[in-house]
């Protein structure tokens, strides 16, 4: 080791006399290092400052390419939208006004698609058409509606739906867009195409003064769907008008880009050339971003697109903090490092002597690592732990030892698997042995055992330690308890698969509802004319028991249409307080005969709260329960028992009930109907309720949909218990009464009380006009018919001695209620009587109670008629 007068004195200008060659080049090595330094830093700065401009390129092609992409996805989105809104005209004759506003306000323009000024329909008009056109426009609540501009054209096209019709959009309202050449060029593109298409840059109709923007009309054709559209030929005589949406690109434009792009300036044309007229968009102008008197932008690029019908063109340019957002400082900053590096280097020779310092202070910051590290794994609420390739734990942490109630010593030493559920043992092992240096790490949810034989779910970050040879020497793991996540997860599957249920049944109980009302009134026409032929004929007329027969079938017929009322939930419902052990008892030798397979035995529980429905629907029910029982036992000998009890049932037990999401929790009175039956699968449980479903040969498979109605309206719940081979259990639970419910006495029918004076018979079907007019001239009234409602009007407006009005609720265009608002206008005093296939309690919820005078559902009789017309009379 040198002396210590030998060694060298920082900051000396030369080396004491005697120094050694060695010496010498030591104290030189600073400035050499220095020159080295320099020289390679302008070199590696060089290189860099070259791959930031090809980096700069690439990062300016990105984001014009993006900006293109945007713009255009955007675009897709509203002609998307247009698909929508054409899809309606195919899936319907003709759209309302109504379905247009529910279906544009379901797209939440606003928040969706900002802006879209609007979603609208331009119908084709002929000049043949235009006056009838105009009609019906102003028929529809608008007055002062025309087509405009006015002047005389081959063809028209008149803005007829546009939502949100606020002040803005209507403005537009029957504007001939096909008379502005530039609208017309983009319509006649659709039409002949049958693609969406976009017209250059326009100034909509809704602009004002104030905040003048320009604009796009995007349109798609609307085709009649009955007619062929293979060729342009046929689609211009198929054409109905166009879907088509306004936009305000300025709007359009920041909601594309909440954030304007930093550092890019760009202009989009509606066409392949540069000039004013193809302009739609300037980011620089219309955003108002700053640029500088006589910037050269560094990058400069265009793009063309076909797209909707036109050739776009992109130009794109970089702005002055371009290069600051992509860092080109960065540049000089390395080469200012590069400097300060080089300056630093030259004092390394000074630092040698400090390495065994620095040393030391690396060991002790290393230790000092080490403990924070520590400190972090003992006081972090995650699981940790570390174990051995065979699943030894060598290392636990206090929150891992706490969630499996135990303390780290009793942890340590044993094996990882141990605390797993068997099942997720082997894929443990399988992923441990799947580790490697390439692929050190694997994250998995876990199943562990909990307390009181419960089970908790664990999510592991498990990462591998190699060895030189890499080979597996241990496993670092992270971990956290997600059972709370798993048992939401599993609550939320369950809800949506409950959810899809209900929609389900929901769906089938409108197609249900619909069929039995057309149902009603072609039997209208069957037993009306069955009940006025038997009047006519003598008992003793051959012909007589024919149309008894008749009568019984459409009776059945009838009877079935109620069944599909009572599976839809607009069944007639008479409620009253009613004990279900006298209704049981009541019924036992009627169950016992419908059931004469299988021995049926009662246990019914006293006391048991009363509730509040309707005795007819409950004993429909019971019947039904108790049939399909007697069947599923089949030709064996088997018994039945029927018991009932009470229960209360709270939010949570009311989720695994069918039909729960529409119950209250509180207390509720059960019927239960057991068989010792084949019992039923999975798969046929999951169809039971579905509306013509049944696994017999013969049937109609309504009567446990109509037990799922009934139960259903009167808002209780049904839970089933079944096995293959073991029988089935159909548990029915309706809320308890709390109140009772007065029930009044029925007057007494007069078989011989006849009418007179004119009668108004409003209803669109042929048959039931014909049969109901043949009835009231039975009763004595003189009958005038009307098919539609303004024909009613026009009909009660010249004949004021009109007594009372027979009204339809349900037909095309105007309906029995809004002709019951307008019979009203004419005459406050109007004696109304609607007449409906569905219920009197679905129907006259619709009105206030002194609004109708009555009410009949079809189909109806000779001996019902009579008695409705007595009472309004």
């Amino acid at each position: 080791m040198p002396t210590e007068s030998a060694q060298p004195i920082e900051g000396a200008a030369s080396p004491p006399r005697g120094f050694s060659p060695w010496g010498k080049a030591v104290n030189l090595l600073p400035y050499l290092v220095l020159t080295l330094s320099l020289f390679m830093t302008l070199f590696f700065w060089r290189q860099y400052d070259r791959s930031l401009t090809s980096r700069f390129q690439t990062a300016f092609h990105d984001k014009s390419v993006e900006i293109v992409d945007r713009f255009l996805n955007r675009m897709i989105d509203d002609e998307q939208a247009l698909r929508g809104a054409a899809g309606l005209f195919n899936a319907s004759e003709s759209v309302t006004r109504d379905e247009w506003h529910r279906f544009t306000m379901s797209l939440a323009l606003e928040q969706n698609y900002p802006g879209l000024q609007g979603l609208g329909f331009s119908e084709v008009v002929y000049p043949k058409d235009r006056e009838s056109h105009i009609r019906r426009m102003r028929s529809e609540g608008f007055p002062a509606y025309r087509i405009w501009p006015e002047g005389e054209r081959p063809i028209y096209s008149a803005i007829v739906y546009l939502e949100p019709f606020d002040w803005r959009n209507q403005r537009a309202f029957g504007y001939d867009m096909f008379s502005e050449s530039n609208r017309h060029n983009a319509m006649a593109k659709a039409r002949d195409t049958g693609d969406a298409a976009l017209t250059t840059p326009v100034f909509l109709v809704q602009e004002t003064e104030q905040d003048r923007q320009k604009g796009l009309l995007m349109y798609l054709p609307v085709y009649d769907r009955m007619l062929p559209n293979a060729t342009t030929g046929q689609r211009r005589d198929a054409l109905k008008g166009w879907a088509y949406s306004p936009i305000r690109i300025r709007d359009l434009m920041s909601a594309t880009f909440p954030k304007p792009p930093q550092g890019i300036g760009f202009r989009i044309y509606t066409e392949n050339k540069v000039s004013d007229a193809t302009l739609l968009f300037d980011s620089i102008a219309d955003w108002k971003v700053r640029v500088p008197q006589n910037y050269h932008p560094g990058f400069q690029s265009s793009r063309t697109v076909q797209r909707f019908g036109r050739e776009w063109l992109f130009t794109f340019q970089s702005l002055p903090d371009f290069a600051l957002e992509q860092g080109k400082s960065q540049s000089r900053s390395y080469l200012v490092g590069g400097l300060v590096v080089s300056a630093l280097l030259t004092v390394i020779a000074f630092m040698l002597r400090h390495a065994h310092t620095s040393a030391i202070r690396a060991a002790q910051a290393l230790r000092e690592s080490q403990e924070r590290y520590r400190k972090i794994s003992e006081d972090s609420p995650a699981y940790i732990c570390t174990y051995l390739p065979d699943g030894s734990l060598t290392y636990v942490n206090p929150a891992l030892a706490k969630g499996a109630h135990m303390n780290q010593a009793e942890m340590t030493g044993r094996n990882f698997l141990e605390f797993l559920l068997p099942e997720y043992r082997s894929p443990v092992r399988d992923f441990l042995g799947d580790l490697s240096p390439e692929h050190r790490t694997e994250t998995r949810e876990l199943a562990f055992f909990g307390p009181g034989g419960s089970v908790l779910w664990h999510q592991w970050t498990n990462r591998g330690i190699f060895d030189e040879q890499g080979r597996l020497a241990e496993v670092q793991a992270v971990g956290q308890d997600i059972t709370e996540r798993k048992k939401a997860e599993e609550e939320r599957v369950r809800y949506e698969q409950q959810l899809l249920q209900a929609q389900k049944m929901e769906s089938l109980g409108v197609l249900a509802g619909g069929i039995a009302h057309d149902f009603n009134n072609i039997l209208m026409a069957i037993i009306g004319n069955v009940d006025l032929s038997l009047m006519k004929l003598p008992e003793d007329s051959p012909i007589t028991p024919n149309l008894r027969n008749i009568e019984t079938a459409a009776n059945r017929a009838a009877y079935l249409a109620k069944q599909m009322l009572a599976y839809s939930g607009k069944g007639r419902f008479v409620v009253e307080k009613a004990d279900l052990n006298r209704l049981i008892e009541d019924l036992r030798h009627v169950l016992e005969t419908s059931a004469a397979n299988a021995n049926v035995k009662l246990d019914l529980a006293s006391p048991l709260p009363m509730v509040e429905a309707d005795l007819n629907q409950m004993r429909q029910v019971l019947m039904n329960l108790v049939q399909n029982a007697g069947e599923s036992i089949g030709e064996q000998k088997g018994e039945i028992t029927i018991r009932t009890g009470s229960t209360t049932l709270d939010q949570d037990s009311l989720k695994d009930l069918i039909l729960g999401e529409y119950m209250t929790s509180g207390r509720f009175v059960f019927v239960e109907v057991v068989d010792t039956g084949c019992g039923m699968d999975e798969e046929v449980e999951q169809k039971i309720f579905d509306p013509f479903f049944t696994t017999k040969f013969t049937g109609r498979g309504l009567g446990l949909a109509a037990v799922h109605g009934i139960v259903r309206g009167h808002r209780g719940g049904i839970r089933i218990y079944s096995e293959p081979g073991r029988g089935t259990t159909f548990k029915v639970l309706l809320p308890a009464s709390e109140a009772a419910t007065e029930t009044v006495e029925a007057e007494p029918v007069q078989d011989n009380w006849r009418g007179e004076g004119k009668i108004l018979l409003v209803d669109d079907e042929d048959t039931v006009r014909s049969i109901a007019t043949r009835m009231l001239v039975e009763l004595g009234f003189t009958p005038l018919t009307a098919a539609g409602g303004e024909e009613a009007l026009s009909l009660y407006r010249d004949n004021p001695d009109v007594k009372a009005v027979i009204l339809d609720l349900t037909m095309p265009g105007m309906d029995g209620e809004e002709c019951l608002r307008r019979l009203q206008l004419i005459n406050p005093q109007v004696q109304v009587i609607m007449s409906s296939g569905f219920s009197q309690q679905d129907v006259v919820q619709k009105f206030g109670d002194s609004e109708l005078a009555g009410f009949i559902q079809k189909p109806y009789t000779l001996k019902v008629l009579r008695e409705v017309m007595r009472k309004a009379s």
